[in-house]
Formats: structure tokens, sequence, C-alpha cells
């Protein structure tokens, strides 16, 4: 076809195969295009999302001002939600300067040829030009300003972000400096190493290594010569990820402050007295504390009665740092409901805790004396060793029973295990016995069930050591056993045994592995050898379990972590 004379037949045959591979490539073009543009929708509703919660976060910020828990975070995220709110308006700018680039703004009517109706939809099989941002960003082979100015503003970004939180850290730490008693100071501080996952979303390098083998400027790689709809959606992943690093920081300032103040839904009212019962006329000095108790927590004001009758702020109790003292004298014997609210102010609202606890007042030994080796806490599914007697009664005239769970005796102890499905309830314990042929019925007492605290994971790799973060030899990585380990304060010694998690390498996809380590699936082995000295190695949604003697405890929660590569 290429050799000797054509006549017009096959002049015309040639034509028209020319213009059919020239449609087909057209078609495959437009379901690219129109693939892409859903992409960039599919970013944007996300985004949104995103935008949704990071209001809120900011107002529970805004809303505790005053509040000596998130008094020091609340000067510093509104320099958060601005410096993200401006580098997102500016990419905003850009994307509308594309869009307006079009007469139609790159938009079409639409009939339904079913019902007639017609709307208008964004025509993204239209934006195959790369033009307009070409002639934005770049003049000859060199960058405009407006392209030096995108590079500057992409670099800095997360650094700005940073800048922030280290000043954060800075000022909780002179708020709350340590002392040779409490190095860290009163609470945890803050922590922000997590945030270098997110700063590598905006990772920068002046230049980058093409398909071809060869190194562009960063911004010619990432848009000179694409069609617009590509660049659009960069834009848009862009913001994503603007918010998302807003989030992220957010989040972690909350969840430090969280760890201080635990949130109300977690506190308990407890009895606590520097003596386990009171003789008629003794001065009843108890106090009704939080479960978890610090000087900056006191409740805002207080409902107390003693069997249904009022008691008086100043007469019969005082409120301090950290809980409720009791002034109160009782005539005659008896147990004694103490019962009521303390109220305490959190976002501008009025939030209330109950108050349900006995006091016991005896003439002659009757109380129970009950101590738990968690202070007044059981853990689920575990047997917890408790020490139960009554003044003058031998062990072996105790008769001790529950609700929510069990009780057994071993040795000269017992041993309470709650019911495996009643957390956050109470196990009621119930002792009497017998004293000189008398029937002793102590009052009943409450322990709250608490499930297991989350087991920290890491992964063993011998001789080198245990990691939960930083950098790894990815030489030695899939032989490492991935394992778990509950807090150092909790008093138990549990062995957990790690069943399967999933891994997910760099940019490749996640990968469930059943087992403690990465070499059990093939998969994930080969992510590790393809990867690149830096990736992020993520552990997550590790299945564990523990066994407590002949019970196993299943779904033992453990926390995710993440390692680099090297």
């Amino acid at each position: 076809m290429a050799s000797g004379k054509q006549d017009t037949r096959q002049k015309m045959i040639n034509m028209m195969y020319l213009v059919f591979i020239a449609m087909l490539a057209l078609n495959i073009s437009k379901e690219v295009l129109a693939t892409l543009g859903l992409i960039n929708d599919g970013i944007d509703i996300s985004t949104k999302a995103l935008e949704t919660d990071n209001q809120l976060k900011h107002a529970v910020f805004q809303n505790n001002i005053n509040n000596d828990y998130y008094k020091v975070a609340a000067a510093y995220t509104p320099k958060i939600q601005s410096l993200a709110d401006e580098y997102f308006n500016y990419v905003d700018d850009i994307k509308s300067y594309l869009i307006d680039s079009d007469k139609n703004n790159f938009k079409m009517e639409r009939t339904d040829l079913r019902t007639g109706q017609t709307d208008t939809i964004v025509d993204y099989q239209t934006m195959d030009k790369s033009q307009y941002l070409d002639e934005y960003f770049f003049i000859g082979d060199k960058n405009t300003a407006k392209g030096d100015e995108y590079i500057d503003r992409f670099r800095d970004f997360p650094n700005d972000i940073r800048v922030v939180l280290d000043s954060l850290v800075l000022a909780d730490l002179a708020k709350d400096p340590s002392t040779e008693e409490k190095p860290e100071g009163e609470y945890a501080d803050f922590d922000f190493s997590g945030f270098d996952e997110v700063a590598s979303r905006f990772s920068y390098s002046e230049e980058i290594l093409n398909r071809d083998g060869k190194y562009q400027p960063f911004l010619e790689y990432q848009f000179s010569g694409f069609p617009l709809i590509a660049s659009l959606s960069k834009f848009t992943k862009l913001q994503h990820d603007i918010r998302y690093a807003e989030n992220r920081a957010l989040e972690m300032i909350l969840a430090t402050i969280a760890s201080h103040e635990g949130g109300l839904n977690k506190y308990q009212t407890l009895l606590e007295s520097s003596k386990s019962s009171y003789y008629t006329n003794d001065l009843v000095d108890a106090s009704v504390v939080m479960g978890k108790k610090d000087s900056n927590f006191k409740p805002d004001r207080a409902e107390l009665f003693i069997d249904e009758r009022p008691l008086v702020q100043g007469r019969d109790y005082e409120i301090s740092a950290g809980g409720v003292q009791l002034m109160k004298r009782f005539p005659s014997p008896g147990s004694y409901a103490l019962t009521g609210k303390l109220f305490f102010e959190r976002n501008k609202e009025e939030l209330s805790v109950e108050v349900n606890q006995q006091i016991s007042v005896i003439d002659k030994p009757n109380d129970a004396v009950i101590s738990a080796d968690q202070m007044k806490v059981v853990y689920q599914g575990l047997p917890n060793p408790l020490s139960i007697s009554i003044p003058g009664i031998p062990n072996d005239k105790l008769r001790v029973s529950a609700r929510n769970g069990s009780i057994r005796r071993k040795g000269s102890k017992y041993e309470a295990i709650p019911d495996g499905d009643k957390s956050g309830q109470f196990m009621k314990i119930f002792v009497s016995g017998e004293i000189n042929g008398q029937q002793i019925q102590a009052p009943p007492q409450d322990f709250r069930i608490k499930p297991l605290p989350p087991a920290y994971g890491s992964i063993d790799l011998g001789d080198l050591g245990k990691f939960a973060k930083g950098d790894v030899s990815k030489s030695f990585l899939p032989a490492g056993i991935i394992g778990a380990k509950f807090p150092e304060d909790f008093d138990y010694q549990l062995d957990i045994k790690i069943n399967g998690f999933e891994v997910t390498v760099g940019n490749f996809g996640t990968v469930e592995v059943r087992g403690d380590r990465i070499m059990f699936n093939r998969v994930a082995e080969s992510y590790i050898k393809s990867s690149r000295p830096g990736d992020k190695v993520f552990i997550s949604d590790i299945d564990a379990e523990v066994r407590a003697g002949n019970q196993v405890l299943k779904d033992i929660r453990v926390l995710d972590f993440v390692v680099s590569l090297k």
C-alpha cells in the first residue's frame, strides 16, 4: 500500500481507515476523560466530609476555650485552621481559573430521553487540552512566577503546620513543667510524631525520575502537557490532602486531651474514705470522688441526698478539687444511701454524673472489708483476685456470692470472674457471715467491670530489638514476629497470641496475613522486596487472643503501628 501509484478507490480506503483509527482513539480518550471526572467528583465529596468533621473539631476547642484541658490548644488550633483555609482557597482559585477558561465553564445541558427533563452537568469529556495550565505555570522551559509560587506553597505547607504544633508543645510544657517525681509533668505531653505520615503527602523534590529514566523538574513532571481534567483532579486531590492534614493535627491534639480528661462517660463516682466503716457519732469524712482525679477536675455544683434528704453545701459537704468532701455526722447505726448528681459544664452545656453510694455506720463490726487489686475495678473475662473478710468472723464462716459474675475461693482469698457481656456495668458482691450464732449481712459492694485495655503492637526482630515505630531494614522485616503487650501499669501478666493482621506497604494495596509474620504471605513479602527506602509499612487490624487459665479471650484490641523501611 506504500509502493506504486494508488488509484482513487485505494486512496479513499486509506482515508477511511485513518478516520476510523482517529475516531477509535477519540472514543477511548473520552472514556478516560469521563473516568477522571468521576474520580475528581469522588475526591471532592470525600473532602467535604473532612471539612465537616474539621468544623466540628474546631467548635469543640472554641466551646471549651475556658476549660483548663483545652485552653492551651485552643490558642493554636485557629492558626492551623487559617493555614489550611488559606492554602485550600489558593488551590481553589487555580481550579476556578481553569474552569473559567472555557466560555461555557465546561458545562452542557443534558436531556433525559425517557422523561424529557433537562439538567446541566460538567462535560469532562471536553477537558482534553493542556494549554491553559501550561500558560499559567510555564513560559518556554522555565516556570512563571505563579509556577514558582505553587512550588513554594506546596513545599512550605506541612512545615508551617509543624511550626504551630511545635509551638503548642512548648506552650504545654510551660503550663505543665516537669518535676523530679514526674519528668513528663502531671500529664502525658503532646506527641506529634505521627504527623510525619501526613507530611509525606506533600513530598517535594526539585527533580523527579520519569518513566523514561530521565529527570524532570517537579512542576513539569506534575502538570506539563497533561489534559485539563487530569490536572484538575490533581488539584482536587491536593485540597483533600490539605483538609486531611488539618484533620489529623486536630485529632492528635484531641486524643492527647482525651487522655488527660478522660471524658465524662468514662468516669464513675466512688466513695473514698480513710477507714472501711464508721461508728455512731463518728465524723464521716468520706469523699465522693471521680474515678480519675486531678486538680483540674472539679464539679461546678452538686445536688446530694442522704436517704432522700437534701444535704446543704457548706454544712454537710464542700466542693473541692477532684471531688466533694462530706462533713456529716450520723446519730444512729445503719446503711445510708448517698445519692444525687455532680454537674459539669462542657461545650457550653451542663452535663451530670449520677451519685449512688452506700455509707455504713455501725455500733459493732458488721461490714465486709473488700479490697480489689485494681481499686474497685474487675476486668472482663479474668479471674480478679479479691481479699474478703468481716472483722471478727473466721474466713471459713463467710459466704460470698455475686451478681453479673461469679466468685470462687482460692486458698484464703477469692477470685471474681465477671460475666463476659457486662463490660461497663457493675459486678455486685454480697458477703455474709456468722458470729456468736448471729447472721451478719454486709451491704453489697459494686465493682466496675472494665474491658481489657488496648495492647501495644510491635515487631520483634530478635537481636535487633522490637519496633513499634522508626526505621527497619526491609531485608529483616518479613521474618519479624508481630507481637503485642499490655501497658506497663496493667498488673496482670498475660501472653497475647497473634492470629493475623493486615499489612500495607507504601502505595501497594493492603494484604491480609494469617499468622504472626509478614513472610507467611508471599504477596506481602514481595511488596516489601519491591519497596524503596522511606516507604511506610502499616500493621493494622491485628487479630489477637489471650489465654487466662482455662479461658480464651478473643477480640483483644491491639493498636496499629507503622515503621519506615531503610
